[in-house]
């Protein structure tokens, strides 16, 4: 058996901890757009592959062009608009709306409103798409319980409300032991 010298062994071991510091990072580059229009900013979307960024600006959201900061849409009549979620396989989008508790269902090509979901829940915020399901997300901080509702991106029908453990609004998928975790009934 052939065995390396321990000064030789060291310095592999640290070459092998250190190479994930010492490779080149990657580069992007970053701009800044004044896009104008009304009101503040809660969540951006990205829209992967298309270079769109969707913006909540309190009751529209406007889309705009990441590389030329070109506004290229809005979407009106989004009261307390809090954020956006996109679902390229059904062709739409999502929004939450916590002013008049709906989601705003829109059609990605035309960004044309196709229609208004009543969340009974209240209090909507929080909005992601779920990649091992498909499911549209939507989490609200009400008081005293908070939840989570899912919807068909497909159809905008609610598949499911799920209460949760506290009132948190973040998005995260839960596990057992986590606090929020939903619970299982």
């Amino acid at each position: 058996m052939h065995r390396l010298p321990l000064s030789l062994s060291a310095l592999l071991f640290t070459t092998a901890l250190a190479w994930p510091t010492a490779s080149p990072a990657q580069t992007f580059k970053v701009q800044k757009y004044s896009i104008g229009g009304d009101g503040g900013t809660d969540y951006l979307t990205a829209e992967p592959g298309t270079g769109r960024v969707f913006v909540s600006r309190g009751t529209h959201v406007m889309v705009v062009d990441g590389t030329s900061g070109k506004v290229l849409g809005d979407i009106p009549d989004t009261p307390r608009t809090h954020g956006i979620a996109l679902a390229s396989t059904s062709g739409h989008g999502f929004i939450t709306n916590g002013g008049d508790s709906t989601v705003t269902m829109f059609d990605l090509k035309t960004l044309a409103v196709i229609k208004k979901i009543p969340v009974a829940t209240g209090g909507l915020d929080g909005i992601m798409t779920d990649d091992a399901s498909g499911w549209i997300i939507l989490t609200n901080h009400s008081r005293p319980i908070g939840t989570m509702v899912a919807l068909d991106p497909k159809t905008g029908a609610i598949a499911g409300t799920v209460q949760l453990e506290d009132n948190a609004p973040t998005i995260a998928p839960p596990t057992a032991s986590s606090p929020g975790a939903a619970k299982r009934r």
